[in-house]
């Protein structure tokens, strides 16, 4: 199933301070797809971003699952970021970190990508994601698209009003 995230008080031009992902502009409307069982319930959402790398913009799908706040998947299908450096966003090992982090605690956006590896045994250690060995400006900059798209300014909003069963 196909479904529209609109918000129609976002302007299409972004400023410096509400452009943390490098996209100077986002459109007012936005395809999303749902995935739904046999049942009708919710189980999956996969949700277009793209944002700024080092070199190139980063255009890919975050997928949650139906309890719209469990990552299911990250893939990227674009992008221009140097091969073995800020290229392993498209390593399956650093793709697989992403399942079963979560993204909001207690209504806040938490999900992170950090410098190093994450300790398992750390305090929101669900929330964070390991960076790129050698490729922090790329790790940095899927860390800012993250921000962007799941925060207030994005997705956000709209998963809000599907958990409320309003959209």
């Amino acid at each position: 199933q196909r479904k529209a995230a609109k918000d129609p008080q976002r302007s299409e031009r972004l400023s410096g301070k509400e452009d943390i992902a490098g996209i100077k502009s986002q459109a007012n409307v936005a395809e999303v797809f749902l995935a739904r069982g046999d049942n009708g319930d919710l189980s999956r959402i996969i949700l277009p971003v793209h944002g700024y790398g080092l070199w190139s913009t980063m255009v890919g799908f975050l997928a949650l699952d139906g309890d719209l706040n469990t990552v299911a998947g990250i893939g990227f299908y674009e992008h221009g970021e140097t091969p073995g450096l800020g290229g392993e966003i498209d390593n399956p090992n650093w793709k697989a970190i992403w399942q079963e982090k979560e993204v909001y605690d207690e209504g806040n956006l938490a999900l992170t990508v950090v410098k190093g590896a994450v300790d398992p045994s750390a305090a929101n250690a669900e929330y964070r994601v390991d960076g790129l060995s050698g490729a922090t400006l790329t790790s940095k900059g899927v860390d800012n698209m993250i921000q962007f798209w799941l925060g207030e300014n994005g997705y956000k909003p709209f998963i809000e009003n599907l958990k409320a069963g309003e959209a």
